[in-house]
């Protein structure tokens, strides 16, 4: 729930309308800020393009192959970090029979499935200019297909439609506006989202972020700190796999052994021990300054990276957030064995889906003395991703009350049909409600949320309490705090994502670490 993607789509349709070749670049832009870039090539039977977006260390490169008459032959997309020479993930799609064959390959697991046919082609992640490649099909008629959306796998509408010299797509409550000069598009709008490209070469800026590697992560505590910092690794057994999490547990530098500690459990997808967002925003750790304000009150911190994330190994493609409340679970039991940890006084921490696993835990495992929840949801995953899609419609300029009121049952119409064929991750969070957990919490509570945050919007803070109360529970807690996102940053604007890499401050706010400190210092240090 906090990963953030300049949300384009590749649409590649197949269609008995032969195509022009074509080849260019356009600059892409959120807001005001520059953030990538895209080059395209379109030949007979052949449609690539390339997509660099350099804040999110990201290169996506694609290839649609179709028959002479345009026809929908296969696609095949790999994700790499943004110098492009280490790949992430591979995906691709093949036409068999009646149905398409659908592979997921990131690093040696791979996942494989059949999607129903009936579609006209595949829209692969942040593309605009397979946009223009779309309206060029359409031939200057109004036009209708049906895309399979890759990643989850559904199949959804997209209907053109030109005013004039302006091409319109509409697609899950998104217009997109494609501009035409001498019969060429030269501007591609996404309003809603705030996204623009503009045809033309990249500043040398961003070429030279491309290139720039990830710096190697550095967990040790710094000479004059007052706190030590040890590198573990937790064994993971699960009932498909074993493996291993890297971690770093940090001790106070003073106090009575053995200490209370807690346990942090990051957001949904791979994150490593700190929580970082890397290169969206450099700088931000805010799982290592929360160690290192607990450990100024006298507690202990282990955080892990997750599976498959830095040095752990593992699965995760495979795994729900039932499985990743497992590898909890094994953190929790080596720290229970540790000399130097108290095992009647540990907590544990968690951000955005970590929010649903420690209550999770806690309601199996009563040794469990502390939960901390930041920005956790108090609603099934389908209404959250619901919530998350309306309110760029919600807010978004210029539309009038019966556009705003369609677009809106569109996009609504659309997320709740997506299945999500071949995806454990989001068919379980879809279906997944926390209130029911919630009303089986005896454990204290403290509940921390940003009053500006748009992935889990501030009011579930309030839901998510009385749940627990009924449990029921006096001891909860919440504070809401004014100006801060889902990341617990400042911002100046109203919160969304697509402002997180314009963010200039990338320090959690003291009054954040030293509400969570004292908190838990009255409940894991005090009763001692």
């Amino acid at each position: 729930m906090c990963r953030v993607l300049l949300l384009g789509l590749t649409l590649i349709p197949g269609s008995t309308q032969a195509q022009q070749a074509d080849s260019g670049t356009f600059r892409l832009y959120q807001g005001a800020a520059e953030v990538g870039w895209e080059s395209y090539g379109r030949e007979a039977g052949s449609f690539r393009q390339e997509v660099v977006v350099p804040s999110l260390n990201l290169r996506l490169r694609s290839h649609v192959t179709r028959t002479g008459a345009g026809g929908f032959l296969g696609m095949a997309l790999s994700q790499s970090n943004g110098a492009g020479d280490s790949v992430r993930v591979e995906y691709s799609a093949e036409p068999v029979g009646d149905s398409v064959v659908v592979t997921l390959r990131r690093g040696e697991n791979t996942v494989r499935h059949a999607v129903g046919g009936g579609f006209d082609g595949v829209l692969p992640p942040q593309s605009v200019a397979a946009f223009v490649d779309l309206v060029e099909l359409t031939a200057g008629h109004d036009s209708t297909f049906r895309l399979l959306v890759a990643g989850p796998d559904s199949v959804m509408p997209a209907k053109v439609r030109w005013v004039g010299d302006t091409a319109l797509v509409e697609f899950a409550g998104l217009e997109i506006r494609q501009i035409f000069d001498h019969g060429r598009v030269v501007e591609v709008m996404v309003p809603i989202q705030r996204v623009r490209a503009v045809r033309g070469p990249p500043s040398d800026s961003l070429a030279s972020r491309a290139a720039a590697g990830r710096p190697v992560p550095d967990y040790r505590a710094p000479p004059a700190a007052r706190y030590s910092a040890l590198e573990a690794r937790v064994p993971v057994v699960s009932p498909t796999d074993s493996f291993s999490l890297g971690c770093t547990l940090t001790l106070p530098g003073s106090g009575r052994r053995p200490f209370p500690a807690a346990v942090t459990i990051t957001g949904s997808g791979g994150q490593t021990r700190d929580s970082e967002l890397w290169p969206l925003l450099r700088g931000y750790r805010p799982f290592r300054q929360i160690a290192e304000r607990l450990a100024e009150a006298g507690i202990a911190v282990l955080r892990c990276d997750d599976r498959t994330t830095g040095s752990s190994t593992g699965r995760l493609d495979s795994a729900t957030t039932a499985d990743l409340a497992g590898d909890t679970r094994a953190q929790l039991s080596w720290l229970r064995a540790r000399p130097e940890i108290d095992r009647r006084r540990i907590g544990v921490i968690g951000h955005s889906e970590g929010g649903m696993i420690g209550p999770m835990i806690a309601v199996d495992d009563p040794t469990v003395a502390a939960v901390v929840i930041m920005a956790g949801p108090a609603k099934p995953g389908t209404e959250v991703l619901v919530d998350q899609a309306r309110w760029p419609i919600e807010t978004a300029p210029g539309l009038t009350d019966s556009v705003r009121q369609a677009k809106l049952a569109e996009v609504e119409a659309a997320v709740r049909a997506d299945s999500t064929p071949g995806r454990p991750w989001m068919a379980w969070f879809r279906r997944y409600d926390p209130r029911e957990t919630a009303r089986r919490l005896k454990t204290p509570t403290l509940i921390l949320q940003g009053a500006l945050d748009r992935q889990v919007t501030a009011g579930q803070a309030d839901t998510l309490a009385a749940a627990i109360r009924s449990a029921p529970n006096p001891d909860v807690t919440v504070r809401i705090f004014p100006g801060l996102n889902h990341l617990f940053l400042i911002t100046a604007g109203d919160g969304s994502p697509g402002e997180y890499s314009t963010l200039r401050e990338v320090a959690v706010p003291a009054e954040v670490l030293d509400t969570l400190a004292g908190w838990l210092g009255a409940r894991l240090v005090a009763r001692h």
